[in-house]
């Protein structure tokens, strides 16, 4: 599999987890299976985002400081707020996905909301990138 085809396959894994699985964990109010979506959203995006720019991504949860490290360097043109909220967003949702999955913490709304507006946001950020090194 060539870096463009398993970045495809992540970024489709990516969008259909936000519109079929987190859509419907929002709908049935599941905000622990929110926080939990959200968080793959936002790890599959970033590691299809890593595959396009030719990069090898580590088999961790958190690979938001190393696309925004790559992303200066290649001229990406993201604003820093952008980058700094998208490992906000990242760093947070992946120290509470295994709270969220094992039910160790019981997510609110707010909670939920907000890890689906994390998901949306980055989705949003990286689709540029997507878009222009297909």
């Amino acid at each position: 599999m060539t870096n463009g085809q398993s970045a495809e396959a992540l970024w489709s894994e990516a969008q259909r987890i936000r519109s079929r699985d987190l859509a419907g964990a929002l709908q049935d109010r599941d905000w622990n299976m929110c926080v939990r979506r959200s968080q793959e959203v936002v790890e599959l995006a970033l590691k299809a985002s890593l595959r396009l720019l030719g990069t090898d991504y580590p088999k961790k949860h958190d690979v938001a400081p190393l696309f925004a490290d790559l992303a200066v360097r290649k001229e990406l043109g993201i604003p820093p707020e952008a980058l700094e909220r998208l490992k906000q967003a990242s760093a947070w949702l992946a120290e509470m996905r295994g709270l969220a999955f094992y039910m160790e913490k019981a997510f609110s709304q707010q909670e939920a909301a907000l890890a689906a507006q994390s998901a949306d946001f980055v989705l949003q950020t990286l689709r540029a990138v997507i878009r222009t090194k297909k």
